[in-house]
């Protein structure tokens, strides 16, 4: 038992004369550890690096634009308008060429005369957890014919564009564009490619932040036209522009009439060309009236997807068109302020729909108009079609009934060309008549015609 009792105060002493010693080195530690955990490191493990939140370098500020843009050739380009496109990096497998072949549609040839094909993936790094509107720059020079490359698109794990065929969307050697939005939470957009028909390629991607929510887009403004019958546009909504000319040398005026716009009372508008001899706001007598209306002073948006499901009229001068227009035009004035065209036919292709954008070149004093069109199986005035527009940062996408026909990129505008799409817009539906593109109505045009809409919705 002495042995016993000596031991313990042995160790008694040891442990009072080393408890400084040994408080220190705890305090040390835990000192250390709370460091590691404010840099966001864990001790045990390398440090993971994190998606900052909206506000880039300085925390704390809302982000409101980012854009990355990459391009598969082995240096910098740089485009018509003067960006410039790092070599891509983060590429899964896949190997690169060039090539020499010019390609049609494009005035910023080198981002599509290198590309890498066999790639299974991108990881592209973001600045902020957010959602980002993603376009990807394509050119087949390789095959001639639909169904030789097919492959899906994929972001975030979820598909975003099936069936990718470039000839069959825009021929050989031709500049061709996918779009789509994509939400980040983790600090890195993960893009996928998945082959069909033999292996995926890419020209270039650009990457560019659109909202700081992740959230799924919404509709935000819409008008379902569930008025009475013979009701006027809701004027909280719509109103009317009137007058005639309008710059095309078109033959109607426009009336803020209910004989030229009314519901039906089964959830529809009506927006009726009449043959009519009619005295307009300006003062002048026409043989045609018509109707217009916007939302301009009530409703402007920038970017999203707006739609509208339309049954559209027939015959030889008319010209019904779904379209947006800059919210500065009063003060920037047309083309500066931007136009973009939905929808626009011309009765004489009564099968034919188009999609344009308008906008400033060479000093503002021309405009260009690139487009794109499609022709369906039947003529449009028989049923209802869905007229819409993906609208992105540096990219505009047309869609016939859900499924895209061509889009437009900012790098593909002609030199000198600005790409005027990054501010409000509001909307317009209209029915003209006559005008240097549409003809003049002839023997074979019947009146009235109505263009008859049964919804526009805007989703951002």
């Amino acid at each position: 038992m002495g042995g016993v009792t000596l031991d313990i105060r042995l160790t008694t002493t040891i442990v009072r004369r080393c408890l400084p010693y040994v408080a220190a080195l705890v305090v040390i530690g835990l000192l250390l550890a709370g460091i590691a955990l404010s840099s966001g490191e864990h001790p045990s493990r390398p440090a993971r690096p994190a998606a900052r939140e909206p506000g880039g370098e300085n925390p704390g500020t809302p982000l409101t634009s980012w854009v990355t843009r990459m391009a598969a050739g082995p240096s910098t380009l740089v485009d018509a308008r003067g960006h410039r496109w790092m070599p891509d990096t983060g590429h899964v497998g896949g190997q690169s060429a060039a090539t020499s072949t010019r390609i049609e549609g494009t005035s910023s040839q080198a981002i599509y005369q290198h590309e890498r094909w066999g790639m299974r993936a991108y990881v592209v790094p973001v600045p902020a957890m957010a959602t980002y509107a993603i376009k990807l720059y394509l050119a087949e020079t390789t095959f001639s014919n639909p169904r030789e490359r097919v492959f899906d698109v994929t972001a975030e794990g979820v598909v975003k564009a099936s069936d990718v065929d470039i000839v069959e969307a825009a021929g050989k050697n031709h500049a061709y564009h996918v779009g789509f939005t994509a939400a980040v939470t983790d600090g890195q957009l993960d893009l996928g490619f998945v082959d069909k028909v033999d292996r995926a390629k890419i020209n270039a991607i650009e990457v560019a932040f659109l909202r700081g929510s992740t959230a799924a887009p919404r509709q935000v403004w819409s008008d379902e036209f569930n008025g009475a019958r013979n009701a006027p546009v809701d004027r909280r909504r719509w109103g009317h522009e009137t007058g005639g000319a309008w710059g095309d040398g078109e033959l109607q005026s426009y009336t803020s009439r209910t004989a030229n716009a009314y519901h039906d009372g089964r959830g529809r508008l009506v927006i009726m060309a009449r043959a009519e001899r009619f005295r307009g706001d300006d003062s002048i007598t026409r043989n045609f009236t018509s109707a217009r209306i916007s939302t301009k002073d009530r409703y402007a948006f920038r970017y999203g997807t707006f739609e509208a499901r339309l049954q559209t009229p027939a015959g030889r001068g008319i010209w019904p068109a779904f379209w947006a227009l800059g919210n500065d035009i009063d003060r920037s004035g047309w083309p500066r302020c931007g136009e973009i065209d939905v929808m626009e036919q011309v009765g004489h292709e009564p099968a034919k729909t188009y999609g344009t954008i308008h906008g400033p070149r060479n000093g503002d004093d021309h405009e260009y108009k690139p487009g794109h069109s499609i022709v369906h199986t039947a003529p449009l005035s028989q049923a209802f079609h869905t007229y819409g527009v993906q609208w992105l940062p540096g990219g505009i996408q047309f869609y016939f009934d859900g499924r895209p026909y061509g889009a437009i990129a900012a790098a593909d505008l002609p030199a000198g060309s600005r790409w005027v799409f990054d501010h409000p817009f509001y909307l317009v539906l209209n029915v003209a008549v006559g005008g240097r593109w549409a003809g003049s109505p002839d023997a074979s045009t019947t009146f009235p015609q109505p263009l008859r809409v049964d919804y526009v919705r805007v989703s951002q």
